[in-house]
């Protein structure tokens, strides 16, 4: 399906300011989910007792399920009616599902290993969610205004996540298990409810009339390589989600093992980071209309490398908390572009494949950079060295965007 084009008439105009509106509101509510889903199923498998192993399957295994389940969401889309309900379908399921962790809760033994099982079978769900929300992206406004729509998205959920995070800790460090998995599953749901009125109120643009077509996966791919941008920007997703997540298993060490953070201190640095990253996502639409997605892309790639530099050589806490606003600053300019440059790099007819298959090649990387970055730990690599080496490869994906920016200029 291709990504239309629209003209500013001023109906369309109020149309996609009314659709950007609540795809902004949307953010906030999506927090519950994303608090819990990310955050506290990891902490929660720790105090089951999960090995290191099992935590490693959690992680790793989570990405791989997302990678497998963008291929499933490409035959979704195929087959599902091009409407909102669409998108509303796996939403709703996605939250419904997060209920099997406090149900796990309640096995006489073998928790940990069944939480894990239980996360997996969310992310199946969760990894249609991701293509089709992306794939109607240029269904509720124009391609000019996806900045602005992205950035106001992150700045909400920055600043729900700053807040809420530690209000769901709240519930679920008062309350006695299952107990505090229900009542916080149950906040999901009910924000989960609250997504679907929101969904339902969006009024997708119109899109020209155009007959369906079905390819196979692999012809898909085919047609995609073809396309220079599109296959240029693959290879630009893979180097800098690698050099992204790579750093992931080392964070954790670094502010934990080596500086001795207490759960505070180490909620201080999320704090910082969510909080830089709101204020990012509030100027990200005024910065991608004067530079473009690709300098900003380029320049968020190289903060997370400063980023990386800082937190390698911090000797003390507060030194972290400079790497965590840098790094939130950073991640507003990578989240907001990497989007955008989506739909830039696109090939025409090939969109909704495009989605599916660069969200394949990102859910890899997070798949393999930990992975890859624990077998060098492994052979005897430092936490310092290892994230010297996850800057210079931010520094390096940064670099290779750019280049690719340079070719396109002269072409």
């Amino acid at each position: 399906m291709a990504v239309p084009t629209y003209n500013p008439a001023p109906a369309l105009v109020k149309q996609m300011r009314h659709n950007e509106r609540l795809f902004i509101i949307q953010a906030m509510w999506v927090m519950p989910f994303v608090v819990i889903q990310q955050q506290y199923v990891p902490v929660l498998a720790t105090r089951l007792g999960a090995s290191p192993l099992l935590l490693g399957v959690l992680t790793s295994g989570s990405a791989l399920v997302l990678t497998a389940a963008s291929v499933l969401a490409r035959w979704y889309l195929q087959h599902a009616p091009n409407a909102m309900r669409t998108l509303i379908a796996p939403v709703f399921v996605s939250r419904l599902s997060l209920l099997l962790i406090p149900l796990v809760l309640l096995l006489p033994d073998q928790q940990a290993e069944a939480l894990v099982a239980a996360a997996l079978a969310i992310n199946v769900v969760l990894g249609i969610v991701q293509v089709t929300f992306f794939a109607f992206l240029p269904k509720i406004t124009s391609a000019e205004r996806i900045a602005v729509l992205m950035g106001g998205r992150w700045t909400v959920l920055g600043l729900a996540m700053a807040i809420g995070t530690p209000a769901m800790a709240v519930i679920l460090d008062r309350l006695n298990m299952p107990l505090n998995y229900f009542v916080a599953c149950g906040v999901v749901i009910a924000a989960g409810i609250v997504e679907i009125f929101i969904f339902g109120a969006v009024k997708p643009l119109p899109a020209p009339a155009k007959a369906p077509t079905r390819q196979s996966a692999a012809k898909d791919l085919g047609d995609i390589l073809k396309h220079g941008p599109a296959a240029r920007y693959l290879i630009v997703t893979l180097a800098s989600q690698l050099a992204l997540n790579a750093s992931a298993p080392l964070i954790p060490l670094k502010l934990v093992r080596e500086l001795g953070a207490s759960d505070t201190a180490y909620g201080w640095y999320i704090t910082v980071y969510w909080l830089a990253l709101a204020a990012m996502g509030a100027l990200m639409p005024r910065l991608v209309h004067r530079f473009g997605n690709q300098r900003m892309f380029a320049l968020g790639g190289a903060g997370i490398g400063a980023q990386m530099i800082v937190l390698a050589l911090a000797q003390s806490l507060p030194t972290t908390w400079v790497a965590g606003v840098i790094g939130g600053l950073a991640s507003g300019l990578f989240q907001v572009t990497a989007f955008g440059l989506v739909v830039e790099n696109a090939p025409p007819e090939r969109y909704e494949s495009f989605v599916s298959i660069q969200l394949s090649v990102s859910n890899f990387a997070i798949f393999a950079g930990p992975l890859l970055m624990s077998g060098l730990l492994s052979t005897g690599l430092s936490i310092g060295v290892g994230l010297l080496v996850c800057a210079g490869g931010n520094v390096l994906a940064s670099t290779l965007s750019l280049r690719r920016q340079d070719t396109q200029e002269r072409t």
